[in-house]
């Protein structure tokens, strides 16, 4: 069934759901004879762009040892300075852009 939904409003869904589409293709038979229906699914451009974008995440290290390597050397040498200061600045900045202060 093909339900477009670009321009629905709430609760057309429900009237819509026991409506069939005529132009659904037809895929082969059955073992009893019956024609099977097939279901497609046709994405826009924006959603390809998407999904390449999430396969290309994937493909990506989830850790970049470019960056990881100098903190971890400074902790194992005790050298590790942390800047309260910054990090407490950090934690308001994402919390106004959160709840948009």
């Amino acid at each position: 069934m093909v339900l477009d939904v670009r321009n629905l409003v709430p609760g057309q869904t429900k009237a819509l759901l026991g409506k069939t589409d005529k132009s659904k293709k037809k895929a082969g038979t059955s073992s009893a004879g019956d024609s099977v229906e097939v279901d497609s699914v046709v994405l826009t451009g924006q959603a390809n762009k998407i999904s390449q974008l999430i396969n290309q995440m994937k493909a990506e290290p989830a850790v970049n040892p470019d960056r990881v390597s100098p903190v971890k050397d400074k902790l194992t040498k005790g050298e590790f300075e942390i800047d309260y200061e910054q990090v407490a600045n950090k934690m308001l900045d994402f919390e106004s852009s959160y709840y948009g202060y």
